[in-house]
């Protein structure tokens, strides 16, 4: 039984390994997507995100396979049936592997939190432009208003267009 479990504790590590791998892939994707956010390149959000969503599929392959592998070694350690998650098998489990797959779970664990950080980053960054635009709106509304704004053909502009390119006399 111990060779069955060796094989298999390899086997997740391996899946911890490759999850590792395509964490960093989606890290990555979520600093270009700043990049993009930052220098307002319009052009770049398709392929980041034509990106993000392969990597987010592979992540899902990966965690399935991660949880047969974890079934597959609680069957084998004649563990309860119960135990579906990683940590509930680790917090069970004394197998001689147990420390080093904790410590690709751990690794693992940093990666994904720095990833959930980052995306809140680029929201804060997405708001902070979108309200940043809101006000800009408003105040080329507010400008209409003040009888000094001319339209294209240079007769003095009425109404309240929320997206017009104003001109002002002088």
């Amino acid at each position: 039984m111990s060779s069955v479990s060796t094989a298999l504790s390899a086997q997740l590590i391996d899946i911890l390994l490759r999850e590792q791998t395509s964490c960093q892939a989606l890290l990555e994707t979520v600093e270009a997507e700043r990049h993009a956010i930052k220098t307002l390149a319009i052009g770049e959000f398709h392929p980041i995100n034509v990106r993000r969503i392969a990597v987010l599929e592979q992540l899902q392959s990966i965690a399935d396979a991660r949880e047969r592998a974890v079934r597959q070694i609680a069957d084998s350690a004649s563990l309860p049936g119960s135990i579906s998650s990683l940590q509930a098998l680790l917090d069970r489990w004394n197998g001689s592997e147990v420390s080093t797959i904790r410590h690709h779970h751990d690794a693992l664990m940093v990666t994904a939190k720095r990833v959930r950080e980052e995306i809140k980053l680029n929201v804060v960054l997405i708001e902070n432009f979108r309200g940043f635009i809101e006000q800009a709106l408003t105040a080329g509304a507010t400008a209409m208003t003040d009888g000094k704004s001319y339209s294209r053909t240079g007769k003095p502009a009425s109404g309240n267009p929320t997206s017009a390119v104003l001109y002002q006399q002088g």
